[in-house]
C-alpha cells in the first residue's frame, strides 16, 4: 500500500564558490565563501521559480586564499572588494530571499551538488546574524543522485553527460541552475522509463 507523501511545494538550491577548499573536512572553517547562487525550485517539476546571486568582498583576517580555487571560479581579491558586498548584506539580502518564498520558521529542502559543503558555508553566512534557516530532513544532493544512476559523482562529468553546455569558470548561479537542470532531466528520464 502506498501513502501519499507529503512534499513542500518548493526547494531551495544553493552553490558556493570559495576561497578554499579542506578536503575531508569542514571547509568553512579556514575558507570564506566568495559567491552564492540560488535557486528556488518546484519540488514537483524542478522548473526554476526565483533566483539569486552575490560576491562577496574577502576578509584576510579570517580566511585563507588559494590560488587553486581562484582557478576554478576566476574570481580575484580585487575584483571582489569592487563588486562584492559585505558577508553582513549578503546575509540580510539572501535572508529576504528566502522570506519572500520561504517560512523559514518551516525546514526548508536543500539541494546541492555535494550539498553539505553548500550548506557549511550558508551557516558561515548566516548563522554570525542569527539567522540561519532550519534544514528539512529530506535532502537532496546530485553527486550522490549521479552515481546511483549512472556511475557519475563529479560535476563535470555528470553534467556533461547529461547534456549541459561545457563550463568555463565556475559560476555559483549557472552551478545551482545546472544542479536543478540534473534533477529535471533525471525525473524526465525515470518518468519516461517507468511510462509515467
Amino acid at each position: 500500500m502506498t501513502t501519499k507523501q507529503h512534499t513542500p511545494k518548493f526547494g531551495l538550491c544553493i552553490d558556493w564558490e570559495t576561497s578554499g577548499a579542506t578536503w575531508g573536512g569542514d571547509s568553512s572553517k579556514d575558507y570564506q565563501g566568495l559567491s552564492i547562487g540560488a535557486v528556488i525550485f518546484d519540488t514537483q517539476t524542478f522548473d526554476v521559480f526565483k533566483t539569486f546571486y552575490r560576491e562577496i568582498k574577502f576578509d584576510p583576517s579570517k580566511y585563507k586564499w588559494t590560488d587553486e580555487a581562484a582557478k576554478i571560479h576566476g574570481l580575484t581579491i580585487e575584483h571582489l572588494e569592487e563588486h562584492g558586498v559585505t558577508q553582513e548584506e549578503a546575509a540580510i539580502d539572501f535572508a529576504s530571499f528566502l522570506m519572500e518564498v520561504f517560512d523559514v520558521q518551516k525546514p526548508i529542502m536543500t539541494l546541492g551538488h555535494n550539498r553539505e559543503f553548500d550548506i557549511a558555508f550558508t551557516k558561515q553566512l548566516l548563522e554570525p546574524f542569527d539567522i540561519m534557516f532550519k534544514v528539512h530532513h529530506v535532502n537532496l544532493d546530485t553527486s550522490g543522485i549521479g552515481f546511483v544512476t549512472m556511475g557519475l559523482y563529479k560535476s563535470n562529468l555528470l553534467f556533461d553527460a547529461l547534456g549541459f553546455d561545457e563550463r568555463g569558470a565556475h559560476n555559483s548561479l549557472e552551478d545551482a541552475l545546472i544542479t536543478v537542470g540534473v534533477c529535471q532531466r533525471i525525473r524526465m528520464l525515470m518518468n519516461s522509463a517507468l511510462g509515467v
